[in-house]
C-alpha cells in the first residue's frame, strides 16, 4: 500500500517549478478573517456537507437565471452563501469530474480520463483523507455505480455507502446503474444523525438528472408535458427537495451554525446543444458549466456573488481554507476565500477541461479546453473559440476573426497541460473481480489504466474531429444500451451500420465482438477483436478479451500467449496474470501459476478473488503455513466466499488436522449443498474419524448432487462393501461408476473394487480380469 504523503502547507494555489509543488496560501487576511468569524460563533471545528450534482446544468437552476425553475432549496443556500456565476467541471463524465473535485488536481495529474477504465491511486490524496487525519467523522453516499469504492474515490472514508444490486445485471453499464436521491439522502441523514456529536465531513452525490429523466410524482405530472428537457428539471426538483431534507435536518439539529454547506455540479447535459443528447463527448458549456455555490453561516459570507472564472479543482483548497485547516494534498486549484470576501477582485482565473472518450474508446482526437476572461477555446483539429460572457449558446465561432487570443489561449492551453502533468504517477487498476470485469467489458470499458503509447491507434494521418462524428458516436451509444436490455441482434446491425462509415472504432469493434460472442458467432466476434489488433497491436481490452474467448474454446496456449502480450504493453494488467494462472491452476501446474497469481495480489491486495486463488495454488503445492493465514483472512473477510473454507478443509486433511478438516468442509457444505466435492472429502474425513454411517451419508449425498460423476457411487460402494451389503447392490453402484470414470485413477479404483466383489462371488476368472484392468489402469496412473 503507497504510504499517503501529507504536506503541511499554508497555501491552495499551487505553482510548479523545476518539478517541484509550491503552495502559496491566499492573502492572510481572509484566513485570518474566517478564523476569527469562527471564533466568535465558538466554532473550532465547522463541519462540512458537500453535495454533488450529477448531470446537473448550472442554466437549469433558478439562481442561475432559469425562469420557471423548481430549486427554491438550490435558491436559498445561493442566497444564504456565495454562488460563482462561472464554474467549470474538469471533464463531462462522473468519475474523473469527482476525482478531480475530491483531489483538487486535473485529469491530467489525477490520471482518471474516462469512467470505468482507470481508478484513482492511492498516491492521490483526497478531502475526505485531509478531514479524517484532522479527526473528523467521514461518511459518502452514492447515487449510481459509477462512483462504487473501487474505483478509489472511498479512500479517507470510514463509511463509504455504495450499495448496488449488481447481481440482477447480467452486463455493468456504469451510468445506468442507480437509485434515486430520497435513499441516497435517507443513508445520509442516518449516519449524520449518529455522528451529529462529533466534527464530520459527508459527501452526498444526487444522481437524479442523469438519464433516463423519470422524476418521481408529484414531478412527472408537473414537468412530463415539457418533454425531456422538462423531465430532466423534474429530476432537478426532486433532487432539490432532498437538499431541502439536509437543510432542514441541519437547522433542526442546531447544526447549520457550524457547518460549512457545498454544492457543486460534476457536469452538465447536452439537451440537444451542438446536437448532443447527453454527455460525455463535446466539452461545450452545456456540459462544463457547473453550478458551484458555497453556504456558510458566516454573516460576512453571505448574498455573494462571484462573476470571475473558477474550476471544480478550486474547491479542495477553498474548502479547507474555510474549515481552518492548513494541511492539503497537492492541488491545482486555488483557494477562493479572497474572492468570497471581496468578489469585485476575484481576478481572473482559468478552468481546464477535457474529453478523451472521443481518443480512448474511438480512435478520433480528444478534445482540450481553456476557460478564461470571458473565451472558452477548444483545442480540436478544427480549433474553436467562443467569448461564452456574450454567446453562452457558443453559436459563434471566433478562431478565425479572433486569431490573436486563439493562438494566446491555445499556448496557455498548452502549458497549464504540460505543467499539471509534471510527476503525474502511474494510474491504477480498479479493485474489480473477474465476474465484475467481464461484465463490464462486454460494454466496452477496459478495467485496466488508460496508458496509450501509440495516441492515433496505429492509423496514419491526422485524427478526426469529433464534431465530425457525432452521429457515429450516437449510434454506438444507443447500441450500448441496446447491449444491456440483451438485444444484441439490433445492436449488432446499428454497430454495422456505424462501422460502415468509419470502419475502425475501437469502441464499436468491442461492442460488436460482444453481440457476436452472445449470438453464438464466435469466429466473427475474434474476427472483430482480430481488426482492433491489426490497427492497435497493443490494444489491452483486445487482447484479454480474445483471450477470455480462446480459454472457452479450449485453446489455453494462445490464450496464454495473448496474456503475455498483453503484460508486455502493460506489466501491471491484473485479468493478464489472473487469467494466466488460473490457466496454470486448473491444470494443476501450480508451480507455473504461482508467480502470475502472487503478482495479482501485489498488485489488487485487496481482492478477494487474487487472494483466493493464491491460497489455492499454495495449497496445492503444500506450502500450507502460507496458504492458511490467507484463506482465514478470506473466511474472516467474506465468510460466504465458494470454496475457501474447502480449500481451508484440504489443508487441514493433508496435514492430519482432521477435526479441523471437517469443520471445514461442514461450513462449505451448509453454505453450498449442491457442491460434491466439499461433501466428498467430509465423507473421507469422517470415516478416518470412525463415523460409517457418516461417510455413507455423505456418499450418498454426492450422488444425488453430482449424479454424473463417478467418486460417489465408487466410494458408496466401497462402504457398502465394508458393511458387506448385497454384493448385486454394491456391483450396480461400481458399474455406475465406472460408466462415468474418465481419470486412470478412478478406473484403477473402480476395478479393484470389482475385483473384490468377484472374489467374494467366488468368480475367479471375472476377479482376474478385473485385476489386470486394474493393474494397467494403476501403471498408467504411475
Amino acid at each position: 500500500m503507497t504510504i499517503k504523503r501529507f504536506l503541511l502547507i499554508g497555501a491552495a494555489l499551487v505553482v510548479l517549478a523545476a518539478g517541484l509543488w509550491l503552495v502559496i496560501r491566499p492573502a492572510g487576511d481572509a484566513r485570518s478573517r474566517v478564523a476569527r468569524l469562527w471564533s466568535a460563533r465558538g466554532v473550532s471545528k465547522p463541519n462540512v456537507i458537500l453535495i454533488t450534482l450529477d448531470t446537473t446544468r448550472a442554466d437549469h437552476i433558478g439562481s442561475y437565471g432559469r425562469a420557471g425553475a423548481e430549486t427554491p432549496n438550490i435558491d436559498g443556500l445561493a442566497g444564504r452563501g456565495v454562488l460563482f456565476e462561472q464554474a467549470a467541471t474538469a471533464a463531462p463524465l462522473t468519475l474523473p469530474a469527482h476525482c478531480s473535485i475530491m483531489t483538487g488536481t486535473y485529469p491530467t495529474y489525477h490520471g482518471v480520463r474516462i469512467n470505468g477504465n482507470t481508478a484513482l491511486g492511492d498516491e492521490q490524496t483526497t478531502l475526505a483523507e485531509v478531514f479524517a487525519a484532522r479527526g473528523y467523522r467521514t461518511g459518502a453516499f452514492i447515487g449510481a455505480f459509477v462512483l462504487d469504492g473501487r474505483w478509489g474515490l472511498k479512500q479517507g472514508f470510514q463509511h463509504y455507502d455504495d450499495r448496488f444490486d449488481l447481481k440482477k445485471y447480467k452486463h455493468l453499464d456504469l451510468g445506468a446503474i442507480q437509485r434515486p436521491g430520497d435513499q441516497v439522502m435517507d443513508a445520509a441523514l442516518s449516519w449524520l444523525e449518529e455522528n451529529r456529536a462529533d466534527s464530520f465531513f459527508a459527501w452526498i452525490h444526487l444522481y437524479d438528472p442523469h438519464i433516463p429523466y423519470e422524476p418521481p410524482e408529484p414531478y412527472r405530472s408537473r414537468f412530463g408535458g415539457r418533454g425531456p428537457a422538462g423531465l430532466y428539471d423534474g429530476e432537478i426538483a426532486f433532487m432539490d427537495a432532498q437538499i431541502g431534507r439536509c437543510v432542514d435536518w441541519l437547522a433542526s439539529n442546531g447544526l447549520a451554525k457550524s457547518t460549512i454547506l457545498v454544492l457543486v455540479g460534476d457536469h452538465g447535459e447536452g439537451l440537444g446543444s451542438h446536437g448532443e443528447e447527453t454527455h460525455g463527448f463535446f466539452i461545450y458549456d452545456s456540459v462544463i458549466r457547473v453550478p458551484f455555490i458555497v453556504a456558510t453561516p458566516l454573516a460576512e459570507l453571505q448574498g455573494r456573488r462571484v462573476a470571475s472564472q473558477v474550476s471544480s479543482v478550486d474547491l479542495v483548497p477553498t474548502v479547507l481554507d474555510l474549515a481552518e485547516i492548513p494541511a492539503a494534498s497537492r492541488t491545482q486549484g486555488r483557494s477562493l476565500l479572497p474572492a468570497m470576501f471581496r468578489p469585485e477582485r476575484g481576478g481572473e482565473g482559468s478552468a481546464y477541461s477535457e474529453s478523451l472518450a472521443p481518443d480512448l474508446q474511438y480512435g478520433w482526437s480528444p478534445l482540450h479546453s481553456l476557460r478564461t476572461g470571458g473565451y472558452q477555446f477548444i483545442d480540436a483539429p478544427r480549433p474553436e473559440l467562443y467569448d461564452v460572457r456574450r454567446d453562452a449558446a457558443e453559436q459563434t465561432d471566433l478562431s478565425r476573426s479572433d486569431p490573436d487570443i486563439a493562438r494566446k489561449m491555445k499556448g496557455e492551453l498548452d502549458r497549464l497541460m504540460a505543467r499539471t502533468s509534471e510527476g503525474a504517477p502511474t494510474p491504477q487498476s480498479a479493485d474489480l473481480d473477474k465476474e465484475t470485469m467481464e461484465r463490464l467489458s462486454a460494454l466496452g470499458y477496459v478495467g485496466a489504466p488508460v496508458t496509450r503509447k501509440n495516441p492515433s491507434g496505429g492509423r496514419s494521418g491526422p485524427l478526426a474531429d469529433p464534431k465530425d462524428k457525432l452521429k457515429v458516436y450516437e449510434a454506438v451509444t444507443r447500441a450500448g444500451a441496446m447491449i444491456m436490455n440483451e438485444r444484441y441482434a439490433e445492436a449488432a446491425r446499428l454497430l454495422q451500420s456505424a462501422l460502415e462509415e468509419d470502419p475502425a472504432i475501437t469502441l464499436g469493434l468491442l461492442l460488436l465482438a460482444t453481440c457476436e460472442t452472445h449470438l453464438g458467432r464466435r469466429d466473427e466476434a475474434k474476427a472483430h477483436l482480430d481488426t482492433i489488433l491489426r490497427d492497435d497491436a497493443e490494444n489491452i481490452q483486445a487482447l484479454i478479451a480474445l483471450a477470455g474467448l480462446l480459454v472457452e474454446e479450449g485453446k489455453d496456449e494462445d490464450a496464454i500467449a495473448l496474456c503475455r502480450r498483453t503484460l508486455s504493453v502493460d506489466e501491471n494488467n491484473v485479468e493478464a496474470c489472473m487469467l494466466v494462472g488460473e490457466i496454470y491452476a486448473g491444470r494443476d501446474d501450480h508451480a507455473q501459476a504461482l508467480p502470475y497469481l502472487e503478482k495479482a495480489v501485489d498488485l489488487q491486495p485487496k481482492l478477494i478473488r487474487n487472494r483466493f486463488n493464491l491460497a489455492a495454488s499454495l495449497v496445492g503445492m503444500k506450502q500450507y503455513d502460507r496458504a492458511e493465514p490467507l484463506l482465514a483472512d478470506i473466511i474472516r473477510e467474506a465468510p460466504r466466499y465458494p470454496r475457501a473454507n474447502y480449500n481451508l478443509g484440504l489443508l487441514c486433511q493433508e496435514q492430519g488436522k482432521l477435526e479441523d478438516a471437517r469443520a471445514a468442509y461442514e461450513r462449505e457444505v451448509s453454505l453450498f449443498p449442491q457442491e460434491f466435492q466439499a461433501r466428498f472429502n467430509l465423507g473421507k474425513v469422517l470415516l478416518q474419524l470412525g463415523d460409517r454411517p457418516g461417510y455413507m451419508g455423505c456418499m450418498r449425498s454426492v450422488i444425488e448432487s453430482a449424479p454424473e460423476r463417478p467418486e460417489g457411487y465408487l466410494f458408496l460402494a466401497r462402504g457398502l462393501l465394508i458393511e458387506q451389503a448385497p454384493l448385486g447392490e454394491v456391483r450396480g453402484f461400481i458399474e455406475k461408476g465406472l460408466s462415468f470414470a474418465q481419470t486412470s485413477e478412478l478406473k484403477a479404483l473402480g476395478y479393484f473394487l470389482l475385483a473384490d466383489v468377484y472374489n467374494r462371488s467366488h468368480e475367479p476368472e471375472k476377479m482376474n480380469d478385473a485385476l489386470r484392468k486394474a493393474n494397467a489402469y494403476q501403471s498408467k496412473k504411475e
